[in-house]
């Protein structure tokens, strides 16, 4: 991959952006200084310097804000659709309806705001990222404005925002490569025309696309953000954080596995935009109950804090937000006062400390790159000091395997478990499945929460004994309220090293108060009570953390309590050359594919066991997934077994719609779990699932008996108990 020639930091002040360790705000000490900012922005036409060391002991968080300029009036690509019919002009006045930056009127009032923005943003110090596109980029040239040219001028930085559909219709997704890369370039074209620059390194958009960082290296594009899911308005766990990546490949909104993962030889520097305790942030302003500009611009405050708490020494460290010309104008006598005011009392004073530094976004990508040739091999969202090698098997290792008949591959019957509303019927579930394993001779891989354990101790004792007596593995998850589930984590948010490793231990030591989320030290809990009850050490220990260091500082706590793997990806996502990783000293759970969703055999993200009493069942029938899973493993030419994953939850065999808790810890929208609620927790709430008919339950245990004896006659059940062993025999 080129360098980005955009910014030239030096790798002497690159490396003293990283001397310093996070100190983090507190959320009472927010200074409150005057309207008017102290900053000095930088000389017109002068680079901003992204690396200037902070106070002693403290990380260096690089702060951007970027703009999107809409396609208000768009016109789809020829290069995509043909050509098309001439486009009316809009009447006067219609532009208020719609919005269409082909009338004059309409133009002009955006650009007056931008540049209100823009001068906002100087007077602090700053500079944007601004993503333009078509129809703005066209009126631009045509009505002879300097906007861009004058934005650009000023060192902000000149993007992309790229809207699919707008530039190419509505079948988007089914374009090749090429095209999308054809009308990137177009689009790119029209920025450079308008603005002078040349060269655009960074754009956003085309989220849903799962070839689009390839289209985009082909257009010359390296640095990508914003991604947000455009059907839900929200961003997943995964993609939060303030250490930028380079993407293994894009996503389809569903499957992660390729976006999250690192690949150092990846032609894309992803920037994930912080730490937010909402995954609606990037939409949230919008909402009714976000409480207006004021509320929103306070969350982002605390997002800020959380962000520098998160920050690590010896990364980058990044936190960006995105406006919109008009969006948050306020009172036209004083237009864009809030954005002001945040600048002002939030962000000056982290400024003025060394604790943040302005940077557009391919300054940030800048920063990243210096900082990865100065450390190749490392995991830029891990710790360094902490990461084992990867173990990587030899032909000669997997020779050793079993073969013949039982050689399709690994497969791990995985059974998350964390109904502790339902015990019953949890429990009698899991008697069944026991008797199901043992009678095809395999064994299950049960994760436990603590909660569910003690139900079970109290009510149902004869399942614990039932499983210790048994061939099954026990492994250990968390649900909420528990601070390692994201959304429910503040108590975990400001503290340092060794207080952090303390508060994770204590609640993997202690019981959990359903009902306030509080510690109960009267009582054991967490992952401790579930080793003592069935007298062996849970072999996976999930941490679900969207906070890369709460998840590493849990994956530590973890590895000295005996736990042997980790889950870093959920249904799949392994590297085919390199199935065994190592992180803080544990496996990762590897898993090639999963038989869970039907996406395989009907292009659907829903699950299997929602299929089992529709007309086409047989279709989605698990051992169906898993045919087709094994086939295109095949079709791929991978030389080693894949390792596959059947997940399914205790609760799916009895229940459907969500899990019976969603309402305590959740609001609930659509019948979908939503924004996290504060406690105390209404443990009386109304219970969201509902119970399934007797049919579709003998349904679901018909299918998933066929998979479970086809496994056992054409691959090789292995839990993860099994796996550690396969990856010592590899040499790990």
């Amino acid at each position: 991959m080129k360098r980005l020639k955009r910014v030239l930091i030096s790798s002497c002040m690159i490396m003293l952006l990283f001397a310093s360790a996070c100190s983090s705000l507190t959320a009472e000490a927010k200074p409150v200084l005057p309207a008017t900012p102290t900053a000095e922005p930088a000389p017109e036409g002068e680079q901003v310097e992204v690396g200037e060391t902070a106070a002693d002991g403290e990380a260096v968080l690089l702060f951007g804000i970027g703009m999107h300029i809409e396609p208000f009036g768009s016109t789809p690509s020829t290069l995509a659709v043909g050509e098309l019919p001439e486009k009316p002009k809009p009447q006067a006045g219609e532009e208020r309806r719609k919005g269409d930056y082909n009338v004059p009127q309409y133009f002009e009032r955006h650009v007056q705001d931008i540049q209100t923005m823009a001068d906002i943003v100087e007077a602090h110090g700053g500079r944007m990222t601004v993503q333009a596109q078509t129809p703005f980029t066209q009126a631009a040239i045509d009505n002879q404005n300097g906007i861009l040219a004058d934005l650009a001028q000023a060192g902000h930085e000149m993007a992309l925002h790229f809207h699919e559909d707008a530039h190419m219709g509505d079948n988007s997704s089914r374009l090749p490569v090429e095209t999308w890369c054809a009308v990137m370039k177009e689009e790119i074209a029209l920025i450079e025309q308008a603005s002078g620059v040349d060269e655009v390194l960074y754009w956003s958009g085309g989220n849903l696309y799962p070839d689009i960082f390839e289209a985009a290296a082909c257009a010359g594009l390296q640095v990508n953000s914003d991604w947000k899911n455009p059907q839900t308005q929200s961003t997943p766990d995964e993609l939060m954080g303030v250490n930028p990546w380079r993407p293994a490949g894009g996503t389809d909104g569903y499957d992660l596995s390729q976006i999250t993962r690192h690949d150092p030889q990846g032609e894309i520097v992803f920037l994930p935009e912080g730490q937010f305790s909402r995954n609606d942030f990037a939409s949230m302003r919008r909402a009714e109950g976000t409480g207006g500009d004021q509320a929103y611009f306070e969350f982002l405050a605390q997002s800020l804090r959380d962000s520098l708490a998160a920050a690590q020494v010896d990364k980058v460290n990044v936190f960006h937000f995105t406006v919109h010309p008009t969006e948050f104008r306020g009172d036209p006598e004083h237009p864009f006062e809030v954005i002001d005011r945040f600048l002002a009392e939030v962000v000056d004073p982290l400024v003025a400390s060394g604790q943040v530094r302005w940077a557009t976004f391919s300054e940030m990508a800048e920063a990243y790159q210096a900082w990865e040739q100065a450390n190749p091999g490392v995991d830029p969202r891990g710790q360094a000091s902490t990461v084992d090698p990867v173990v990587q098997p030899t032909a000669a290792v997997w020779e050793q395997l079993p073969a013949g008949e039982n050689s399709a591959g690994y497969i791990t019957f995985a059974i998350n478990v964390h109904d502790w509303v339902h015990s019953d019927e949890s429990a009698a579930t899991l008697l069944k499945l026991v008797d199901l394993f043992e009678k095809y001779g395999v064994s299950g891989d049960f994760y436990f929460t603590a909660p569910v354990v003690e139900a079970y101790a109290q009510d149902y004792p004869q399942v614990i004994e039932r499983l210790k007596n048994s061939e099954m593995t026990i492994s250990y998850h968390v649900r909420p309220p528990h601070p390692l589930y994201t959304g429910f984590d503040q108590r975990l948010q400001g503290l340092d090293d060794q207080a952090l490793y303390q508060a994770v231990l204590d609640y993997e030591t202690y019981g959990l108060d359903l009902a306030t989320g509080d510690l109960d030290r009267s009582r054991p809990g967490g992952y401790t009570y579930v080793a003592q009850v069935f007298g062996r050490n849970p072999v996976v220990a999930s941490a679900p953390s969207s906070d890369p260091r709460v998840k590493q500082t849990a994956q530590r706590v973890y590895a000295d309590l005996g736990a042997q793997m980790a889950v870093m990806y959920h249904e799949e996502g392994t590297d085919p050359a390199k199935p065994f990783e190592y992180i803080q000293g544990l496996l990762v759970r590897p898993s090639d594919f999963s038989v869970t969703r039907t996406t395989l055999v009907n292009g659907s993200e829903n699950f299997w066991w929602n299929f089992m009493s529709a007309p086409d069942a047989e279709r989605c029938y698990p051992i169906s997934i898993l045919e087709a899973g094994l086939a295109k493993w095949e079709q791929s030419g991978n030389e080693r077994l894949p390792f596959i994953t059947a997940l399914i939850h205790e609760n799916n065999f009895y229940r459907s719609g969500p899990e019976a808790w969603t309402s305590i810890y959740y609001t609930v929208e659509k019948g979908k779990k939503s924004t996290p609620l504060t406690p105390p927790f209404d443990l009386g709430a109304d219970d969201p699932s509902k119970p399934r008919s007797a049919a579709d339950q003998a349904a679901i245990w018909e299918a998933y008996e066929q998979l479970v004896a086809f496994a056992a006659k054409h691959l090789q059940v292995v839990t993860s108990s099994d796996i550690v062993q396969l990856a010592q025999a590899a040499g790990g």
